[in-house]
């Protein structure tokens, strides 16, 4: 019964709801041995009021990574996280502010020395960290421009800077 109302909650979005889609630069600030990478953001979104979205973001970033051993080569995080924007005016030019939270993942892709095949493996675990994120931006018709600040646990953190396609809008 869960999976049935989750599966119908989707569609709704889906059918229903504007969707920003983008891609981007992530900044790691910190955290040892990341590098700067990419980003790719798809984010369905109701909104409640002219001025007020809540919605869903699910979030992928592709960060280099170095550590202790040479064949650690990237760190992958993805996210899934509710999140609210305020828009701060109407019209074709609307900046806003935004919030959000929910479960982050990292996993490593490395490659394996024990193989002459040189393929990329990824490390099989990911830890699931509690993690939140602030961000403002604007839209101009239906291009929309980001900046985020995501801070995930303790120990790291990282911004992102997107651009992207709103459809439905």
């Amino acid at each position: 019964m869960k999976k049935l109302l989750l599966l119908c909650t989707l569609f709704s979005f889906v059918f229903f709801a504007k969707a920003d889609i983008g891609a981007g630069y992530a900044i790691p600030t910190e955290g040892f041995g990341v590098k700067p990478g990419v980003t790719f953001v798809v984010e369905p979104h109701y909104y409640v009021s002219p001025n007020f979205a809540v919605g869903i973001r699910f979030e992928g970033a592709l960060l280099g990574y170095q550590a202790q051993y040479d064949n650690e080569l990237f760190s992958f995080f993805g996210s899934s996280c509710i999140t609210g924007d305020y828009y701060l005016a109407k019209g074709k030019f609307r900046p806003f502010l935004g919030i959000g939270g929910g479960l982050f993942t990292r996993h490593y892709i490395f490659e394996d020395d024990n193989y002459d095949d040189d393929q990329l493996y990824s490390s099989g675990y990911g830890t699931i960290k509690l993690g939140f994120f602030g961000r403002a931006g604007f839209e101009i018709g239906h291009i929309r421009f980001t900046g985020t600040y995501n801070t995930i646990g303790a120990n790291f953190s990282y911004a992102a800077f997107t651009v992207g396609y709103v459809i439905g809008q």
